[in-house]
């Protein structure tokens, strides 16, 4: 049959259908040779990230294991140090093992005699016992004990991790934080919605992008590629598969095991997107066959989406990191200077944030010296105002000195010595027991060895970290074993009281525990030392003057007595009676202040003795003259002291005699 026709028309269609048919057929070989292409491509690239994932995490758990290893080395230091030593070996792997938030020490005997934590308070012989515990029955059976993974106050993962450095030794248990692992998966990208997770042996999430997953403890026990993970654990990366993921998308999963732990490393990525590359085939096959005129233009349209996407992004990010959201990060993968200028906004942030935390941790830094000062300050002030309001006691100075020493200072015990140039005295104590308390108060000549001694021979300050360590216990001194064994003291730190370069008594402070005295503690104790020093010199002149106040009162009670009795001299002249009174008198009150007389007597003899026995009415014989006094007689008067009587005239007596 003949087709009959324009050429044009002919050739038109013979080239329609020469160049649909060829491009149809290359497409179809395209798409075909494609689809076996990617496929074998996403499969070797699932694969390699799947095992470089669980290579990553097993050396994580590896490391962390090597780091426990050298502290359960035996100690080489003295029984006494040797816990000490082992708590330094702790804190260094802290330092050097972030991930590790917890590590215990169990004794041969499966009790617990340390713990040193990030999250809680240290813990020092707390004697729980573990022995039935299998972190402490697999270590000393010569394996290491890897708990099953468990959620600490329901926030993170954990893995707890038990070491022995041999079946005679004690074991090192470690509680490990397993968010390094969550930040290897959240680093695996596969594509757009393609991701990277981890399960343990029972198939539970430990570890996901999305963290919401694992907090809520998701089971994925039940999916297929799961349980193909957890069945090929032994022998290798399991085969890529298609199945069905936690939310019913078809998906392309590979997996990893990681050996020592059991658990399984799987990545997927929805097929949809794994198969994209392949509807793109078909779509531009279709596309250069039936709108090749439009392909241009699609392009040019392409080309302009792929353009204004990464500067929208860009746009976006530095407007969100100019609000002051400084944890924003730009994701731009162009491979062009854009994806550069995005690494350069990123790299800007991080230094703001980095500088945004510094300023934060000085001005906390700083605000914590502040208040430390303030409360010295404070306490200062305070022991000056009780130097003021007692200026002839130093009780409450020394009462007031050792309650701020001890709250400032976190004192267990302070006590406060005086030195009379041989031996120190106890003046005031405060946190002592009263069998303590009694002991102290025997005067001590202290050893050479002593930190009394010590403050002797140095004149400075004195701190001894451990006293049942130091020389003077081991010499078994007296006051070294009162001190430790029953006070209960095992850090002192002590500084003397100078005045004029020589020592006149030390301020102790005591801790009950094992822990240094800061250099800041130091110095404050040395304020305190100084300020009960000023104390003592303020009541010493205190008393001097007080005495020079009493021998200046009675020098002038003395002149004015002497200018009183002159003037009645000078103004009785033919009259000694007035005189004598005076005389009495004065000698009365002046005597008053040291004796205590009640009564005084002046009296002159006749040539013949005055009758000793009192006269009709008198009193019982006068305890100073020996005669009585009279009381009834109108011719004696009554004033408290013997007179002489007024019948009788001076210039008819005799010459005196004074008594």
């Amino acid at each position: 049959m003949i087709w009959r026709g324009s050429l044009f028309r002919k050739y038109a269609v013979l080239f329609v259908v020469l160049v649909s048919g060829a491009l149809f057929t290359s497409g179809a070989l395209e798409i075909y040779f494609s689809y076996q292409e990617n496929k074998e491509a996403l499969v070797a690239l699932q694969h390699e990230k799947a095992v470089g994932a669980a290579a990553s995490i097993e050396h994580f758990v590896k490391e962390v294991e090597r780091q426990i290893g050298w502290t359960t080395q035996p100690s080489i230091v003295a029984p006494a140090a040797a816990m000490e030593q082992r708590r330094a070996d702790y804190f260094r792997l802290l330092r050097q093992v972030p991930a590790i938030t917890e590590v215990s020490y169990l004794d041969p005997e499966g009790r617990e005699q340390l713990r040193v934590s990030r999250l809680a308070m240290d813990v020092v012989g707390s004697g729980t016992s573990f022995a039935s515990d299998p972190r402490f029955r697999d270590p000393k059976a010569g394996k290491t004990y890897f708990s099953l993974v468990y959620f600490r106050k329901e926030s993170e993962p954990y893995i707890t991790i038990a070491l022995a450095g041999g079946r005679t030794s004690g074991v090192t248990v470690a509680e490990v934080n397993l968010k390094f692992i969550w930040d290897v998966v959240s680093q695996i990208k596969i594509g757009k919605a393609g991701h990277a997770y981890v399960v343990d042996s029972h198939g539970q999430l430990i570890a996901h992008p999305d963290i919401s997953l694992v907090l809520k403890k998701t089971d994925l026990s039940s999916l297929d590629q799961v349980k193909a993970a957890l069945a090929v654990a032994a022998q290798g990366a399991g085969m890529p598969s298609i199945a069905r993921d936690l939310d019913g998308r078809q998906v392309l999963s590979a997996s990893a095991p990681i050996s020592p732990l059991g658990w399984a490393v799987l990545i997927e990525q929805p097929l949809l997107e794994a198969f994209e590359p392949i509807r793109w085939s078909i779509f531009r096959t279709v596309g250069l066959a039936l709108f090749g005129v439009l392909l241009s233009v699609l392009a040019s349209l392409l080309l302009a989406r792929r353009m204004v996407r990464p500067i929208r992004a860009l746009t976006e990010g530095a407007g969100r990191i100019g609000a002051g959201d400084l944890g924003h990060r730009l994701e731009v993968h162009t491979g062009d200077e854009i994806e550069t200028l995005a690494e350069q906004f990123n790299r800007m942030t991080a230094q703001l944030r980095e500088s945004y935390s510094n300023l934060e941790q000085k001005v906390e830094e700083r605000t914590r010296e502040l208040s430390e000062a303030l409360e010295q300050q404070t306490a200062t002030s305070e022991i000056l105002r009780v130097i003021s309001g007692s200026p002839n006691d130093l009780a409450p100075v020394f009462d007031a000195l050792l309650e701020s020493a001890s709250r400032l200072c976190d004192a267990s015990l302070g006590i406060l010595f005086l030195y009379d140039g041989g031996v120190f005295n106890v003046v005031a104590q405060r946190g002592a027991t009263h069998a303590f308390a009694e002991a102290m108060q025997t005067p001590r000549r202290p050893g050479p060895h002593t930190g009394l001694g010590r403050i002797l021979s140095e004149k400075g300050p004195v701190q001894i970290e451990d006293l049942k360590a130091d020389i003077a216990y081991q010499e078994r001194d007296p006051l070294r074993m009162l001190t430790v064994d029953k006070g209960g003291m095992r850090t002192w730190l002590g500084v003397p009281m100078l005045k004029e370069g020589e020592v006149v008594g030390a301020f102790v402070i005591y801790r009950r525990e094992v822990r240094r005295f800061s250099d800041k503690q130091t110095d404050l104790l040395m304020t305190f030392a100084s300020q009960a020093v000023i104390a003592i010199e303020n009541v010493r002149l205190f008393k001097e003057l007080d005495v020079r106040n009493r021998d200046l009162t009675e020098t002038l009670e003395q002149q004015t007595a002497t200018a009183e009795i002159l003037r009645v001299i000078s103004s009785s002249q033919t009259d000694v009676q007035p005189v004598f009174e005076t005389i009495a008198e004065n000698s009365l009150r002046l005597g008053a202040s040291s004796t205590s007389p009640t009564c005084g007597r002046m009296q002159t003899m006749p040539s013949r003795a005055w009758p000793r026995s009192p006269p009709s009415g008198a009193s019982s014989p006068c305890p100073c003259c020996g005669t009585g006094c009279p009381s009834a007689p109108s011719r004696w008067r009554r004033s408290g002291r013997c007179r002489f009587p007024r019948s009788r005239s001076p210039s008819s007596r005799p010459s005196p005699t004074r008594r």
